[in-house]
């Protein structure tokens, strides 16, 4: 009995001590063999120094110091033999900048002439057309006289009608009277003259077409009073503006 008490506390025990010596064995028989044959130990650093080159194997154990030269930034090396060059041509093509008149909202317009304009910022000419003044005085078919220019400038103020021009301005505020093209909304105000016929154009003027067509066709200062009032006839003497009493607008303004 106290033999099989015995046995029965050393079987485990030499079931463990099994175990452990065949798993040693299997160790040795999995390692690398080409670790022994070539005398390097796993994981060693590689020293820059091979078996045959100076007629050793390369202690792995021993450190191995930092080649600057190796690890130090391309600029640092070799700096003197540097060389500044142009910079590359760039992929895209560079556009100009418009330094020229760019085109400017303009508010509380006040019509003061067919085809001239005061701001808040300053006053202007509409280009490619000739103003016509409030004191000019036209002549109809049958030579009677009415007062085309203070028609002309109401016919301009109700085309406006208080609407904000975008013209191309040099600057945003100006002393003196400038000539620019504007535009109202989409329509081209200086053209919408000339065709009407309330302003004449300059030689080689895009607008020299409207005004021939107007022109044709009598209208604006280069036909009769439109208000079909009685006119005194023309007697040959020549009026001067002075002498002609001013008349009030013969068409309401708009309020601003």
């Amino acid at each position: 009995m106290l033999r099989s008490r015995f046995s029965a506390v050393l079987r485990p025990v030499a079931i463990l001590i099994a175990v452990i010596a065949g798993a040693s064995a299997l160790y040795q028989l999995a390692r690398d063999p080409t670790d022994s044959r070539q005398g390097k130990t796993p994981g060693a650093v590689w020293s820059g120094n091979e078996a045959g080159e100076n007629g050793g194997v390369a202690d792995a154990a021993a450190p191995r110091a930092i080649a600057p030269e190796q690890f130090a930034t391309p600029f640092a090396q070799n700096a003197v033999q540097l060389e500044r060059i142009a910079p590359r041509a760039p992929l895209t093509p560079t556009v100009e900048r418009d330094t020229g008149p760019r085109p400017t909202l303009l508010h509380k317009p006040l019509v003061i002439a067919a085809g001239e304009i005061v701001f808040p910022e300053g006053g202007l000419r509409l280009k490619g057309i000739v103003v016509t003044d409030p004191d000019d005085i036209c002549s109809d078919q049958d030579g009677r006289l009415w007062p085309c220019g203070i028609i002309a400038r109401t016919a301009f103020r109700n085309f406006v009608g208080g609407r904000s021009l975008s013209c191309n301005l040099p600057e945003e505020r100006w002393k003196e009277i400038v000539v620019v093209s504007c535009l109202v909304g989409k329509q081209d105000p200086a053209a919408w003259l000339a065709s009407s016929g309330w302003v004449r154009t300059f030689v080689g003027s895009k607008y020299a077409d409207l005004e021939q067509d107007a022109q044709k066709e009598a209208k604006g200062i280069f036909g009769s009073d439109p208000r079909g009032l009685a006119s005194v006839p023309d007697s040959g003497r020549v009026v001067s503006p002075d002498g002609v009493s001013p008349l009030p607008d013969p068409l309401p303004v708009p309020l601003r």
